[in-house]
C-alpha cells in the first residue's frame, strides 16, 4: 500500500512538473557563451503578424488567419479575443498589422489591418476598434477597398511621433501603379487618428492625387520604424528578386519600383540606403531602445523572414554605417518583433507562410522572448557593401524564370490575368532574340514589367532569352 501512495504522489509531482514546464517552455535555453536566453510565450499559432504591449505589460497580436489574441499575465488566452469572420486568406492576406492610439490608456482605441474580398477581387480595410478587455468593438472604418493581392499587400500600421498614423500598401501585383499618385497601391499613406487626412501631407493640395499619400514607388513594404530623437522614419521592403531595401522615408519621395530598383538609379528617384540580393525577406522593423542588450542600444533591427535573422543597423546621419546579423537560422522565419516593457525582445516566427515557410518544429508557430544570460550578445559580422554586390543563385535558367516571369506569364508560359503568356500567341513586342534581350533588360515599364538591367548579369538576360523562344517552340 506504501508504495503504491509513492507510486501515485511521484506521478502528481511529474504531471505537476509537465504543466508547469508547457506553461512557458523554454524554446531554447543557450550557454553563457551565447549571451541570451529564449522562453516560448506561445505556440501551435498560425503566422502571428503583429505584436503590441498594451499598459499593463499583456501582449496582443494578430494571427493572419483572422483572429486577435490577447497574452495575459504571461499566458496565452486560449480563446481569441477578436474574430474577422469576413477574412480573406490567400497566402500572404489575411489579419495583418496592429496599433494602439497613442493615448490608448486613456481612450482603449486599436487600429486592425485585413484582407476581405469585394465583388470577388482582394481588398484591404484599415479599421479603428475599442478594446473592452475580452474584445475589440466599435468599428469605424477609417480606409477601405484599397487593391490588395494574396501577394503583395502590405500592411503595417505605426504611430509617428507627431501622432499621425502611418500605413504601408503593397503594389497589389500592378507594378505600375505604384508610380500613380491616383492609385493607393505602393505607398506609404498618413492619416490623422480620426481618419480624417492632414493638412499637411505633400499631396494634400493636389485633385489628381491620393491625399493621404506620404511617399510613393514602394514595392511591398513591411516595415516601418520612427528613430528615436531624430523623429526620422525608416522603411523595410521586399524587393522583386533579391533587390530588397531599407529605405529612409521622405516627405513626398518617389522610391522608384517598377522603374528604378537593385542597383539601379533614375533621377528623382531615392535610391535605398542598402539592397540585398539575394533577398533577407524584410519584415517588421524597429529601433531597440531598452536597456537589457546594451549592444543593440538605438540600433535599427528588421526581422528578416527568408533570411531567417534579425539584421541590426547602426546609423549615423541618416546612412548605415555597419551592420550585424543576429541568431542566424535558430528559429526559422522572424516576422514580427517588439521590445517590450522590460527591455527585453519579442520576436514571432512565419513558418506557416505558402510556399516559403513550412512548419519545422511541432510547436510552429510561436511568439518568443529572448533575454540576455548576463554576457555578451553573441552575433556574426557581416560586410554590408559585399551584401550590395551579392547576386542571386538560381539552379538553372527555368529558376531564373519562375524568379521573374512566372508570376505574370505563367508558370509554364500559358499566361495569367496580368500579362500575355509565349504559347500560341503573338509577340507583340519582338520575337526575334534580340528583341526578348531588349524587354527584359530595359523593361516595358508602360505596361508594368519592370527592367531587369543590374538585377541579373546579361548572361542570366542572354540565357532566359533562349529559354523562353525554346520552350515556347515546344508548344
Amino acid at each position: 500500500m506504501l508504495a503504491r501512495y509513492k507510486i501515485l504522489a511521484f506521478l502528481l509531482i511529474s504531471c505537476w512538473i509537465l504543466a508547469a514546464a508547457f506553461i512557458n517552455r523554454p524554446y531554447h535555453k543557450a550557454n553563457a557563451e551565447t549571451g541570451y536566453e529564449i522562453d516560448t510565450l506561445a505556440e501551435n499559432l498560425r503566422v502571428p503578424w503583429e505584436i503590441v504591449f498594451l499598459p499593463n505589460k499583456d501582449i496582443l497580436f494578430t494571427e493572419r488567419e483572422g483572429r486577435v489574441r490577447l497574452i495575459k499575465e504571461g499566458k496565452l488566452v486560449a480563446k481569441p479575443i477578436f474574430n474577422l469572420n469576413d477574412i480573406a486568406l490567400r497566402n500572404k492576406t489575411g489579419a495583418l498589422g496592429l496599433c494602439l492610439h497613442p493615448a490608448f490608456a486613456e481612450n482603449g482605441i486599436v487600429y486592425l489591418a485585413s484582407n476581405y474580398l469585394l465583388e470577388n477581387r482582394m481588398r484591404l480595410r484599415i479599421v479603428r476598434y475599442k478594446f473592452t478587455g475580452d474584445s475589440l468593438i466599435n468599428p469605424l472604418i477609417m480606409l477601405k477597398d484599397l487593391p490588395a493581392s494574396q501577394n503583395h499587400t502590405g500592411c503595417r500600421l505605426v504611430f509617428g511621433p507627431d501622432r499621425k498614423l502611418y500605413i504601408t500598401t503593397g503594389d497589389a501585383d500592378q507594378p505600375m501603379l505604384a508610380q500613380d499618385l491616383k492609385a493607393y497601391n505602393g505607398k506609404i499613406l498618413r492619416m490623422n487618428d480620426d481618419g480624417t487626412i492632414p493638412a499637411d501631407n505633400p499631396f494634400f493640395k493636389n485633385d489628381t492625387a491620393r491625399k493621404e499619400i506620404w511617399s510613393y514607388g514602394h514595392r511591398n513594404p513591411q516595415g516601418l520604424a520612427f528613430q528615436s530623437g531624430s523623429g526620422a522614419l525608416y522603411e523595410s521592403e521586399h524587393g522583386p528578386t533579391g533587390g530588397d531595401e531599407i529605405n529612409i522615408i521622405k516627405k513626398g519621395s518617389n522610391y522608384g519600383w517598377p522603374v528604378a530598383h537593385h542597383d539601379i538609379a533614375k533621377p528623382g528617384m531615392v535610391s535605398p540606403l542598402i539592397q540585398y540580393t539575394p533577398s533577407i525577406g524584410p519584415g517588421e522593423a524597429m529601433f531597440y531602445t531598452g536597456n537589457q542588450f546594451p549592444a543593440l542600444r538605438n540600433k535599427l533591427l528588421v526581422a528578416c523572414l527568408r533570411g531567417e535573422a534579425v539584421y541590426s543597423f547602426s546609423i549615423e546621419k541618416e546612412k548605415i554605417t555597419n551592420q550585424i546579423t543576429l541568431f542566424q537560422k535558430q528559429f526559422g522565419r522572424v516576422r514580427s518583433m517588439v521590445t517590450g516593457p522590460d527591455g527585453y525582445i519579442y520576436l514571432s516566427t512565419s513558418m506557416h507562410d505558402p510556399g516559403e515557410g513550412h512548419p519545422r518544429d511541432a510547436h510552429d508557430d510561436m511568439i518568443l522572448r529572448l533575454r540576455p544570460s548576463g554576457t555578451t550578445l553573441a552575433y556574426t559580422s557581416n560586410n554590408a557593401k559585399a551584401k550590395l554586390q551579392q547576386s542571386a543563385v538560381v539552379n538553372g535558367t527555368p529558376g531564373r524564370y519562375q524568379q521573374l516571369c512566372a508570376s505574370c506569364h505563367g508558370d509554364k508560359l500559358q499566361g495569367t490575368n496580368t500579362a500575355k503568356g509565349f504559347i500560341n500567341t503573338k509577340f507583340l513586342y519582338g520575337s526575334d532574340k534580340k528583341s526578348i534581350v531588349t524587354n527584359i533588360t530595359n523593361g516595358i515599364v508602360e505596361k508594368g514589367m519592370p527592367a531587369w538591367n543590374g538585377a541579373i548579369d546579361k548572361k542570366d538576360i542572354d540565357k532566359l532569352a533562349d529559354y523562353i523562344i525554346a520552350a515556347a517552340k515546344k508548344k
